[in-house]
């Protein structure tokens, strides 16, 4: 019943348990997310600065002055730009010929290499620049830069020159410098969930904003993180889970990078505990109701079926009336299930009784059937042997007590079927040796000394239609060697054996150590081939068995006849 349970809530537990955890991962992976979006939103601000400051540089080129007008024209555009930008004029080998800085703290460079400036007109160069001595405050700069042309003041003629301008721009964000509403205040409020620092090629860090309340450095395993990192990851975006902190480091514009750090914000954090309530709370819910149906299922359905099994087992050991007690909380099924049995089992019951009085009724007539029959042979034998007696021929007399022993045989066997109450089979073991004497006893030689008789039958138990010709062998063997096989006043011996001869087979064996059959025949008026021997093939040819007659001091008769399959006795010994 669990098992079925299960299988039934099994894949909808599954499935909600996967988008539960589906859900519960995102939740995790959100704070890393986010450190992700900011390194791309850091590197597009970055972009749009150097974007902004390229064409107001491109502008001025464009303006043909000379070197006092380029003074006047960078010192407006620096105050117009919050004085967050350095500005600069380089001749063609790239030496400053006027700077506009308001920062004396920075020692800039007097020279700028050849292979930072640009190519060709119109090539804006952006590269990152290594302040003389560091920046005290740790921030990173970039130089972008692009040519133009200045004009000789003294020249009348109009003559120019060729000429950069260049643009220091520190990697920083300020306050004072951003208007309301730029995106970029996201990263400075002072509760908020993003903290940003900028790596320099020398591996310093600076916060991104310089009025914010960042720490100076990330905590120390996520700068050995960094430091561990090969140049090949540094060219992509690496990601780092601490807690509930994530990291994330990558390149941006200007040949520096931008590490970010984002933290699970309250509602992530309700989202998870939240999460974890329901786990709980479902698993309740789920062990509850597998044991609530577990029960209801055993007091509904289990229980009562055990009931109905006991009702049945007690009624198939005792017998009598099957009472299978139905009470309404049992299901509707089981409640026709116990009446249907109930009505059944009464039914057998009834059937039962009258086949029990119909096999007692079979029985005594059967016995009685057995009695009459063995009375009526009796008084048959009696009436045979009166009829011998007023008879003064010696070979009738004779046939008369032939015909009277096989009748007394015949009785002998139905008071055996009678007496011992078996009607269908019967145990050879007493009634071969009370046979054999009835017939020693009837030829008028018990007790006398002269012939001897040992009988020898196994508890081999026949049917009616087996053991009544196999009777009848016996006899006429028996018989034929007490009258023929010691004349003269002969002494000697009987041997009657009946045992196994195998699985489905017995063996009959008659031996008697007289004169013979052949010497026999000569000696006796009778012929001891005639009808006795007729019927004793008769007979064993009815037993589907095998005669056989050996003459060697005396004569033996052995017949093979197999049992049949339905004896009830077959193959005990």
């Amino acid at each position: 019943m669990i098992a079925i349970i299960l299988c039934a809530a099994g894949p909808m537990a599954v499935i909600a348990g996967l988008q539960a955890w589906n859900s519960y991962r995102h939740t995790l992976e959100a704070p890393a997310f986010r450190a992700d979006m900011a390194i791309g939103r850091i590197d597009l601000e970055v972009r749009h600065d150097i974007d902004h400051i390229a064409a107001l540089l491109a502008s001025i080129s464009h303006m043909s002055l000379d070197e006092q007008g380029f003074m006047r024209t960078l010192q407006m555009a620096r105050s117009l730009t919050g004085e967050f930008y350095r500005l600069a004029l380089l001749d063609d080998r790239g030496r400053v010929l006027l700077s506009v800085n308001g920062d004396n703290t920075l020692s800039l460079p007097d020279h700028v290499p050849y292979e930072e400036l640009p190519r060709f007109n119109g090539d804006v160069r952006v590269v990152p620049l290594d302040i003389r001595g560091g920046d005290p405050a740790g921030r990173s700069y970039i130089r972008i830069s692009l040519s133009t042309s200045i004009a000789d003041s003294a020249d009348s003629t109009g003559a120019v020159r060729s000429g950069f301008l260049t643009a220091i721009m520190p990697v920083v964000w300020s306050r004072r410098h951003l208007q309301i509403g730029d995106p970029r205040l996201d990263f400075m409020q002072k509760s908020g969930t993003i903290d940003a620092w900028i790596i320099r090629r020398d591996h310093k860090i600076a916060p991104l904003c310089d009025d914010c309340a960042y720490p100076e450095s990330p905590p120390p395993d996520v700068v050995r993180w960094m430091a561990a990192m090969t140049s090949v990851q540094r060219e992509s975006r690496q990601l780092l889970s601490v807690g509930d902190a994530a990291f994330a480091f990558g390149p941006i514009e200007g040949g520096v990078s931008a590490l970010t750090m984002t933290r699970r914000n309250p509602a992530e954090t309700h989202a998870l505990v939240v999460f974890v309530i329901w786990l709980f709370v479902i698993i309740g819910l789920l062990g509850c109701g597998l044991i609530g149906v577990t029960q209801s299922a055993n007091a509904l359905l289990v229980a009562p079926l055990r009931r109905l099994t006991g009702s049945v087992e007690r009624w198939q050991a005792a017998g009598g009336v099957f009472d299978g007690r139905a009470s309404w909380v049992m299901p509707v099924e089981i409640r026709q299930l116990a009446r249907a049995f109930t009505q059944a089992t009464r039914s057998l019951a009834r059937d039962e009784r009258r086949l029990a009085r119909a096999a007692v009724r079979q029985e005594l007539l059967l016995k009685e059937m057995h009695h009459r029959v063995k009375n009526n042979l009796q008084i048959v034998a009696s009436l045979l042997n009166l009829q011998a007696n007023r008879i003064r021929q010696p070979e009738a007399r004779e046939e008369f007590a032939q015909a009277r022993d096989r009748v007394r045989a015949l009785a002998t066997l139905h008071r055996y079927l009678y007496a011992e109450g078996e009607l269908f089979s019967m145990n050879m073991e007493h009634f071969v040796s009370e046979l054999c004497g009835q017939i020693l006893q009837a030829a008028g030689h018990a007790g006398s000394g002269r012939l001897g008789l040992s009988v020898h039958a196994a508890t081999l138990e026949l049917g009616p239609d087996q053991a009544v010709p196999l009777a009848l062998i016996i006899t006429e063997i028996v018989s034929n060697a007490i009258k023929h096989a010691f004349s003269d006043g002969r002494r000697g011996t009987i041997s009657v054996r009946l045992d196994y001869a195998g699985p489905g087979q017995a063996r009959l064996d008659i031996a008697d150590d007289g004169i013979g059959l052949a010497n026999g025949h000569q000696a006796t008026s009778g012929e001891r081939s005639g009808i006795g021997m007729q019927l004793i093939r008769g007979f064993a040819r009815q037993l589907g068995g095998n005669l056989k007659i050996v003459e060697e001091d005396g004569t033996r008769y052995i017949l093979l006849f197999p049992l049949k399959k339905d004896q009830p006795g077959e193959g005990v010994r």
